[in-house]
């Protein structure tokens, strides 16, 4: 805890991503970063969590959530909440692009039946950057469009 609202969190991430090679086959390469971040609450009751990854191959990035509830009835819930990546540096034969690197921003609407069930509603939009074609990897296009989904979550 560095403060009322705020935790410091510090710890290692690993991430396994499929990749397309030049050669048309598909590859999977794997990754661990570390990882040091921040998660509380904002101003005006945002909650958030902010992460600051390093790993091999100069890797550098960033990560951001945030939402906020609503409270439409005492059991009526909108959580509006906001998801963005950042590249600042990839030296890996299988970089991604610097910069903005995929951005959700979406709208979720659930209903507490009671505490431990809550069926819901989720309305997104998505932004992910393509790739460009390297000697290692063919070129992805940019992908963006809606995300729409339905479940019930349960709490134990």
């Amino acid at each position: 805890m560095i403060s009322d609202f705020w935790d410091a969190q510090l710890g290692t991430r690993y991430r396994s991503e499929k990749v397309e090679r030049a050669d048309h086959v598909t590859d999977t390469e794997e990754y661990v970063d570390a990882v040091i971040g921040v998660h509380g609450m904002a101003p005006y009751f945002f909650e958030t969590d902010a992460y600051m990854y390093v790993g091999e191959d100069s890797y550098a990035g960033f990560n951001l959530k945030t939402e906020r509830d609503f409270l439409i009835t005492q059991k009526l819930i909108m959580q509006p909440y906001l998801e963005l990546d950042l590249i600042f540096n990839d030296d890996s034969k299988y970089a991604k692009k610097t910069g903005l690197s995929s951005v959700m921003a979406g709208i979720e609407t659930r209903y507490e039946v009671n505490e431990k069930v809550m069926p819901y509603i989720k309305i997104a939009y998505e932004y992910s950057k393509g790739n460009d074609e390297t000697i290692w990897q063919k070129s992805s296009s940019t992908e963006k469009g809606w995300l729409y989904g339905f479940g019930i979550r349960f709490k134990f």
